[in-house]
């Protein structure tokens, strides 16, 4: 039987002569099995963190590197329990991080993205996504080298999939997301759901213990927010400005999510204060807007290259 804890990563160094045979192999068995069919498959890149991912949670935990008892690629694991696990990995060139920051300071929670399709998708049999993060070096083309030092997979924690698919967020081609100090779009139908939801492990082994009644127990659990605490802020703004909500509730959910400061706009502020000069020149407000504007942020000048 399983028993929850509070989601904490578990680090496992590939940079050792173990590491550097499990990248290896995972190269090796891309090379032989890369999946070129399928909607919004993943590219050779991210299958080969996925199957990285897959042989190195295999292999600390007693098992054979390489599935060879069953072929059904829904999951990556069959536990005794009869529990069906898929193990989902994204790669990138920073650690995880449970919390990131950004230039307001407020911090951003982490989040864990699925591809929509699979989450959706019936007929992908499996039971529970154990979520992980490979951190890499720039040049993250596996096996990698001896010499590098980044590659570090973070073992995050579990969800069921109906879970996932409940109180996870769709978000279609195209949506807006941030990533630290930046934002981009995504290019293919994405699912965000965030590690503060997941269901922690103490150590790997713990895995080993889930049975069909905790995942039954984690259909039914509800999490908390899917969006970070600033994006829940800015929601709120938002249906203010449409008269949806009214003021009352910044003031609900700030102290609900523990927030306490500020949260920046979307927009850079400079195009608030270039609309906010050009209401003032048109005489439609007054100074005293513009002064509540700069408690909250602040002009950018250029200073240069």
């Amino acid at each position: 039987m399983y028993n929850y804890y509070p989601p904490k990563p578990i680090i496992i160094k590939l940079t050792d002569d173990l590491g550097f045979r499990l990248r290896n192999k995972a190269a090796d068995y891309i090379k032989g099995n890369l999946n070129i069919t399928g909607a919004e498959r993943g590219s050779q890149e991210q299958q080969g963190f996925g199957a990285l991912a897959q042989i190195v949670i295999r292999n600390k935990l007693g098992l054979t590197e390489i599935v060879t008892d069953y072929q059904d690629i829904s999951y990556d694991i069959l536990l005794d329990s009869g529990v069906k696990i898929d193990i989902k990995c994204r790669g990138g060139d920073l650690p995880f991080q449970e919390e990131y920051s950004s230039s307001d300071n407020i911090p951003r929670e982490a989040k864990h993205n699925l591809f929509a399709r699979q989450v959706y998708d019936e007929s992908l049999n499996t039971d529970i996504y154990l979520m992980t993060h490979l951190e890499t070096p720039k040049n993250k083309t596996l096996p990698g080298t001896k010499r590098q030092k980044k590659w570090i997979l973070y073992v995050c924690g579990w969800v069921s999939k109906k879970r996932a698919k409940r109180e996870g967020v769709y978000l279609p081609r195209g949506s807006l997301t941030e990533r630290g100090r930046s934002w981009f779009q995504y290019r293919g139908q994405e699912i965000e759901f965030y590690n503060k939801n997941l269901n922690g492990l103490n150590c790997l082994e713990e895995i080993l213990k889930i049975e069909t009644k905790d995942v039954k127990k984690d259909e039914e659990k509800r999490g908390g927010l899917n969006i970070t605490s600033v994006d829940a802020i800015r929601i709120i703004y938002d249906l203010i400005g449409h008269d949806i909500l009214n003021k009352d509730m910044v003031n609900l959910v700030s102290k609900e999510l523990g927030m306490g400061k500020i949260v920046k706009p979307i927009l850079h502020p400079n195009q608030y204060f270039h609309l906010l000069d050009w209401l003032k020149e048109n005489k439609q407000i007054t100074e005293e807007e513009i002064k509540k504007a700069q408690k909250i942020m602040s002009k950018e000048p250029y200073t240069g290259i």
